[in-house]
């Protein structure tokens, strides 16, 4: 369970620091604070042990792998400023994903954040929402693609 707290108030953090970052000894401790609990998972997973312990083979293998996809990604750096964007977007979509894992979650409750371009602007933004709302508004738009497509009164408009 402290693994889970940790865990929990890494990605919290994580994403607290994102978009404005405090000061400059909290971002140091930031990457440092996820290599000691990722270190910590690892061991947990590879004895099978606590949480970890009902994984299937396959959860711990993809945990593995996407946990050492992400410490190659902040490998060497000391704050989450030395970053970009869209390793920032990674690392906190990967610890979301481990978090839910560990936790069992429901993967329609998962947080997934993508960067999207600012209409009308160069600029990006990071947009974060769960599995599901990223589906029902693919849907959405799926369907109100459909429904004008079908529409004889907007053909003769």
């Amino acid at each position: 369970m402290r693994v889970l707290r940790l865990l929990s108030a890494a990605v919290f953090g994580l994403a607290m620091v994102m978009p404005a970052f405090a000061s400059v000894d909290s971002r140091v401790l930031m990457l440092d604070d996820i290599r000691t609990q990722q270190h910590e998972i690892r061991i947990g997973v590879e004895e099978r042990s606590g949480p970890y312990k009902d994984l299937s083979a396959t959860e711990r293998s993809e945990l593995l792998t996407k946990q050492d996809r992400m410490l190659r990604t902040i490998e060497g750096k000391k704050s989450t400023d030395e970053l970009n964007d869209q390793q920032k977007t990674e690392v906190f979509n990967t610890l979301e994903w481990i978090e839910a894992v560990v936790n069992n979650s429901d993967e329609d409750e998962r947080m997934v954040c993508e960067r999207r371009a600012i209409l009308g602007s160069t600029r990006k933004e990071r947009v974060c929402k769960t599995q599901s709302q990223w589906r029902e508004e693919r849907e959405a738009a799926r369907n109100l693609m459909d429904s004008r497509g079908n529409c004889q009164d907007c053909r003769s408009n």
